[in-house]
């Protein structure tokens, strides 16, 4: 249930208006049977649907619908198997999605047989000094095979979940309310679920099984996926939004935003009704956070009306109406720092940094106006940190690497019938100074695209993680209404479908393999599932010929020395030495995925935590404060020709009413995902680490070259 519900809870205000979208069953069947064909044609794969791919899609469907194994039985799947297994392809070329909707009733049917074995369990006493284990993540299982062993799993997962509140100093009736309203919202918001969105999941399913990256976008979703991944902004109100037990909270506000500005609204008021201008109000306590969000969101200059419970004033109620404006979501945009750190000469040196999330619309231009301001201000050096960057458009990552380099190829793409190469046709660079770029294993797609170009040309140093994600596919969006006549469904959504591949310029791929830096820091994400050769059916790795290019710079001549420096620096870092501990920890529990049920044995594991977490903050605070001064650097700064502020002025000169609430962490099917520690953002080792080596990078192309200790490797 886990991905299901996950991608429910988390779509917070980036959500499509509010027009509802519940198809038909002869419109859910003419959906399925254009996305089925749209995929044996022109997916990369080039796969048949067949009696394979059906069996394939069924089980997809049935891990979306219940990721963790808990809610059907192994019964359920064998009768699915024996009457779906090998006709999935055949109904959806039949122009048919039933089987979606029969195998949801199935799955409604035994989740409220699960709720009625939690309010039956919740009832019973547990001994807590038992020494038994549970697992939670049990997608890799097998499904309970009757009832009596789903009850046994209930029990243990209950005994799980109580314990967590024990361990989080809860009262114990309070922990079994909530353990109770848990599963009883959970079951009323499966009930709740329209064809569309069943139609998602399922079809969603289907492109699964081709690769991990196609899937079908309902109009709903399509909306969202424009908003969030391409031109980051939206109509509406400027409001992030948040569900908590029943009641729509407002969670932060969009600096600018009509909410912001209006004064009326700030974290922690709850919406209880809404109307669109001078209708009537209509309830929303306990109503579907997309449907609330739907209803608050709309055309640029309308009204709507909100109801509120002020956080301030829990016992009054407020009416207030807003006018919906355009909404930029600047928190995704390009951001600049300089950082004024000393060197071996005992002089400050002035180091950009431009930190991209996404690579969005006019991101390219974003970052030339950044690095523009900077180079007035003296940078003699550039980090570009492209760490936690999922990608985005593709040409947007070619214009950005043209940036750094001469007129020439940037990546080739290769389809199932031909191979394009995208060049970047300026013969010109915006910025040919010493650059290091920072990636991690949430680098991914265009981020990969940048990062490899900019290595083969020799133009920057790469630092971060073992290697990048590895996403090296390209995905096209198409429009169902030019395959559906729309008087038979007037917004069919849309098919985001995997078409190529890219490759380097020097032939290799990095699909599935990624990049790999040039100066390797040790990282958490190294040890976790999360890259994209864990995901299932993932494409292969391969290669290509090469293409001619010119290999502009001189960084490979500085690999040796720049490494046998950096690993000084890690070795001897506190910071380092405590991330080295966690991967040991992350080590451990990826041997044994078991959590114990046994009270005394988790309250010392938490105490030893505790008193490892108070040390780490002791010593921290005991440190001499950084002689790096550190100054921000916002895109509205460079229009307005602003100053660049220290970033410890920024925090105290913001209005605290538009900080984010930090939002509680409840999955129902990961209730322990806050037992573990945050890291302290203020401490960065890794980009920390990027300074010095960009420090040291700079320094060695200024120096004579010396072979006895700077060895070519290239």
């Amino acid at each position: 249930m886990k991905r299901l519900f996950v991608a429910m809870v988390a779509v917070l205000v980036f959500l499509s208006p509010a027009r509802a979208f519940d198809f038909t069953a002869p419109q859910s069947g003419r959906i399925s049977f254009a996305v089925a064909k749209l995929l044996e044609q022109y997916h990369y794969r080039q796969a048949k649907l067949d009696d394979p791919m059906s069996e394939k899609f069924l089980l997809m469907y049935l891990n979306a619908l219940d990721y963790n194994h808990l809610i059907f039985l192994q019964s359920d799947v064998d009768e699915f198997t024996s009457i779906y297994g090998k006709k999935l392809d055949d109904s959806l070329l039949a122009g048919t999605a039933e089987p979606a909707f029969a195998m949801f009733d199935r799955y409604l049917q035994r989740l409220a047989e699960c709720r009625k074995i939690v309010d039956k369990v919740l009832l019973k006493p547990f001994d807590f000094t038992v020494d038994e284990s549970f697992v939670p993540a049990r997608n890799k299982v097998p499904w309970p095979k009757d009832t009596p062993e789903a009850e046994t799993l209930w029990q243990l997962r209950i005994k799980y979940e109580l314990l967590q509140g024990r361990l989080n100093k809860e009262k114990p009736e309070e922990t079994i309310k909530l353990i109770g309203r848990r599963y009883a919202r959970l079951e009323k918001t499966m009930r709740e679920f329209d064809a569309e969105e069943i139609l998602q999941s399922y079809l969603s399913s289907l492109s699964h099984s081709y690769d991990p990256h196609s899937e079908y976008l309902s109009p709903t979703e399509a909306a969202n996926f424009r908003i969030q991944t391409i031109s980051l902004s939206l109509s509406g109100i400027g409001a992030q939004l948040e569900w908590d037990d029943g009641n729509t909270k407002i969670r932060s506000l969009v600096p600018g935003g009509p909410a912001a500005l209006s004064k009326l609204l700030k974290p922690n008021d709850k919406i209880v009704a809404v109307a669109q201008d001078e209708d009537e109000m209509v309830d929303v306590v306990e109503m579907r956070l997309n449907k609330v969000v739907g209803m608050i969101r709309g055309k640029r200059g309308t009204k709507v009306r909100l109801l509120i419970i002020p956080a301030s004033a829990p016992d009054t109620k407020k009416e207030i109406f807003l006018v919906r404006d355009e909404i930029k979501l600047k928190e995704q945009f390009a951001k600049a720092r300089m950082i004024e750190h000393p060197g071996p000469d005992g002089k400050l040196h002035r180091l950009g940094v431009i930190a991209l999330p996404q690579f969005y619309d006019n991101c390219s231009k974003h970052v030339e106006k950044l690095m523009a301001r900077l180079k007035e201000d003296k940078m003699e050096g550039l980090i570009l940190d492209l760490r936690n960057n999922g990608g985005g458009l593709l040409d947007e990552a070619v214009k950005l690497t043209g940036l750094f380099i001469n007129k020439g190829p940037v990546v080739q793409v290769k389809d199932h019938r031909s191979i394009k190469v995208l060049d970047d046709r300026i013969d010109a660079m915006s910025y040919d100074g010493p650059m290091v770029v920072m990636v991690n294993k949430l680098s991914a797609s265009a981020s990969e695209i940048t990062a490899a170009a900019l290595q083969d040309y020799g133009r920057a140093v790469l630092v971060g993680d073992l290697a990048t994600h590895g996403k090296g596919t390209v995905q096209t969006v198409l429009d169902l209404d030019q395959a559906i006549r729309t008087e038979d469904v007037p917004n069919p959504g849309q098919l985001k479908m995997t078409v190529s591949k890219f490759y380097r310029v020097i032939g290799s791929t990095t699909q599935k393999q990624g990049v790999t830096p040039d100066v390797v820091l040790p990282s958490l994400y190294d040890y976790l599932d999360i890259g994209e050769a864990s995901l299932e059916n993932c494409l292969s790795a391969d290669s290509i010929n090469a293409v001619p290019f010119t290999h502009s710079g001189s960084v490979t001549n500085c690999f040796a020395e720049l490494n046998k420096r950096s690993k000084v620096r890690v070795e001897g870092s506190k910071d380092f030495a405590y991330l080295k501990v966690d991967i040991d920890e992350i080590k451990k529990r990826q041997d044994d995925k078991s959590v114990s049920l046994s009270e005394p044995k988790r309250l010392a594991e938490k105490k030893s935590q505790k008193e490892r977490t108070d040390a780490r903050k002791k010593e921290r605070l005991s440190r001499k404060s950084t002689q790096d001064k550190i100054l921000e650097l916002t895109l509205e700064m460079v229009d307005n020709k602003l100053p660049m502020l220290p970033i410890e002025q920024i925090k105290k000169d913001k209005d605290p009413d538009l900080e984010a609430v930090p939002v509680p962490k409840h999955d129902v099917d990961d209730p322990e995902a806050d037992a573990d520690a945050e890291p302290d953002a203020r401490f960065d080792p890794q980009l920390d680490e990027g300074v010095f080596v960009l420090q040291d990078y700079t320094e060695l192309l200024h120096a004579p070259l010396d072979h006895e200790k700077v060895a070519l490797t290239k």
